[in-house]
């Protein structure tokens, strides 16, 4: 993912973590004071590829306030970005019982159980983020990511079409539906 990126695989390279920063500057994010400078280190550290470290002040963030939603998902971001799926979901989980409105925790929920396998789980979360904000290009993409791993074509081409329309430089998704439309 290019917004900061799951390097996961090619096909997910434009959807990740540099965009967590401009969700903080966006106002979309918020976090107690101490909490928030803690939380942005270790944004600044996930955008340098330092996840283990990254990792060590979102978890600093969660023990300075643990109501915090936005650590415990960037902790869970970062998880992911470590192949560490079954504990960025744990970390998920917690950001989506503190605050179950937001889509991209649902989306990136999905996108762990994806990479475990568990295509159906995936496709019910990230449904859910989609419910949540039908205008999530980054949903869309993964909802193609995960409709065509499941052999689904339609959903697929469908998913990322959506997801180029509402973001029409989503090169990995012009590129998906190429390849599918083209095989």
């Amino acid at each position: 993912m290019k917004f900061g990126g799951f390097l996961v695989n090619r096909k997910l390279n434009i959807y990740g973590i540099t965009a967590l920063a401009l969700l903080i500057l966006a106002g979309i994010v918020s976090a107690s004071t101490e909490s928030h400078s803690v939380v942005t280190k270790g944004i600044s550290l996930a955008n340098s590829k330092q996840y283990d470290d990254a990792i060590s002040y979102f978890n600093r963030a969660i023990s300075l306030d643990p109501q915090d939603a936005e650590a415990w998902y960037f902790k869970g971001l970062a998880l992911t970005r470590e192949f560490k799926t079954k504990e960025a979901n744990v970390a998920f989980d917690q950001a989506l019982l503190l605050n179950s409105n937001y889509s991209n925790y649902y989306i990136s929920k999905g996108l762990g159980l994806y990479i475990q396998g568990k295509y159906t789980d995936a496709e019910s979360y990230v449904d859910k983020g989609l419910v949540l904000n039908p205008n999530d290009s980054v949903g869309w993409g993964v909802k193609g990511i995960i409709a065509e791993a499941k052999g689904d074509k339609a959903v697929a081409i469908f998913a990322y079409n959506k997801a180029i329309k509402l973001n029409p430089n989503d090169t990995t998704a012009l590129k998906a539906v190429h390849r599918l439309e083209h095989p």
